[in-house]
């Protein structure tokens, strides 16, 4: 008996997808190689957590946030209030538009004299990540993964055999003519925001139309913490998804796509940053473990599985992918899949295979003592027919 689907959250099935940056995208370092990975089932928040939902949690808990133990944090000056502006000389090194903000918190978001009355279905921001897992831990939910993050913003092009897209949607640039499906910055950073997604600032938890899963605004708007580390030997957490202030361009701090990433110590915290809970499955608390994302401080330089030619690319992921595909579509699926995707590979069974291959060594072997004739034969070493020999069995290895 499958598991009811909690009050505001969906359900996502478990499977295998590409997780990573695009093939053939320029990586920064922090990005992730492409790397085939498992997810079980899980159900995650439709929407990030709202001024609202966090409001209940302070009333139930009278939890106070870091920013509220520390008494401030950051504000992109262009929305600080009047008051923050006047009041606040500290800034960050070689980010000035950051404000240390005293009295900002996920209250007073824009600083002294803001508030959350009239946006209570705005993203709860300035929380850290440890506010976000008591958070959880008050729900009975938890943080996800960066790879069940990923899946869930992926929706609906997950699957060895699918191709990696940038958005939800497809490969379409955000805008849409003057209809944006997410909210970046439009304009110039920092000092000027066009807001042609209808939004300076944050938007609502619930703006634009969501993914095929029924998640909203996975990409833009507020950073979205992840209980995994940025790397095995880093203390940073990994948030995912861009905001407001990122650009669907690149040409404002990150370019935002699904692939989109960043580490910050634990307890960071400012108006671009928030959260989204989920909670695993029953179903999924036992069994094996799922292959997810293996982290390593050495980034492979291999083109994902079924980049590129099976036989050339090599390793344990192309194994699987074509493991993957030969058992849902059969040999002849698998031969169709490859011509598809102009991989020049001819599908074959294991004693077609093992004859081809007592065919190519015979063949080998006939033109070795060919060679062997005419060595024997020639006049001088000049007479021998080296690079032709040479270049006939290189010719057959292939």
């Amino acid at each position: 008996m499958s598991d009811t689907i909690p009050d505001g959250m969906v359900r996502l099935a478990g499977g295998s997808f590409i997780m990573g940056s695009l093939p053939n995208e320029p990586r920064g370092r922090d990005d992730l190689e492409p790397q085939g990975v498992e997810v079980r089932e899980f159900f995650m928040d439709a929407t990030v957590v709202t001024n609202e939902q966090f409001r209940a949690f302070r009333k139930a808990t009278n939890y106070r946030t870091e920013a509220e133990g520390f008494g401030w944090s950051f504000v992109l000056e262009l929305y600080a209030t009047e008051e923050a502006r006047a009041t606040t000389n500290e800034t960050v090194k070689d980010a000035t538009h950051w404000l240390a903000v005293r009295g900002a918190s996920w209250r007073y978001p824009l600083g002294p004299k803001s508030g959350i009355k009239s946006r209570l279905n705005y993203p709860a921001v300035h929380i850290s990540f440890n506010d976000a897992k008591a958070y959880c831990k008050w729900a009975g939910k938890r943080l996800p993964t960066e790879t069940e993050w990923e899946y869930a913003a992926r929706q609906p092009h997950v699957g060895l055999t699918k191709a990696m897209k940038p958005y939800p949607w497809g490969d379409e640039v955000p805008s849409n003519g003057s209809e944006w499906r997410l909210n970046v910055w439009q304009g110039f950073f920092p000092s000027s925001d066009a807001a042609l997604d209808g939004f300076g600032g944050l938007a609502p938890a619930d703006a634009f139309a969501p993914n095929a899963a029924g998640l909203y605004n996975m990409l833009g708007n507020v950073w979205e913490w992840t209980s995994t580390y940025l790397a095995k030997s880093s203390r940073q957490r990994v948030l995912r998804g861009g905001s407001y202030l990122d650009s669907a361009s690149g040409e404002w701090n990150h370019k935002v796509s699904t692939s989109t990433r960043m580490g910050n110590t634990e307890d960071s915290s400012a108006d671009n940053m928030g959260f989204r809970c989920v909670k695993s499955a029953r179903s999924n608390v036992q069994g094996r473990k799922p292959q997810g994302y293996v982290y390593d401080n050495v980034k492979k330089k291999r083109l994902p599985p079924g980049a590129g030619d099976p036989l050339k690319d090599g390793g344990k992921g192309v194994e699987e992918l074509v493991q993957a595909i030969a058992a849902e579509k059969g040999a002849e699926g698998l031969q169709a899949w490859m011509d598809k995707h102009g991989l020049g590979t001819e599908v074959m069974t294991a004693a077609e295979a093992q004859r081809k291959r007592e065919l190519a060594k015979e063949k080998r072997e006939a033109m070795m003592q060919q060679y062997v004739r005419e060595a024997i034969e020639a006049e001088s070493f000049e007479d021998l027919s080296d690079e032709r020999a040479k270049e006939e069995v290189q010719k057959e290895e292939l």
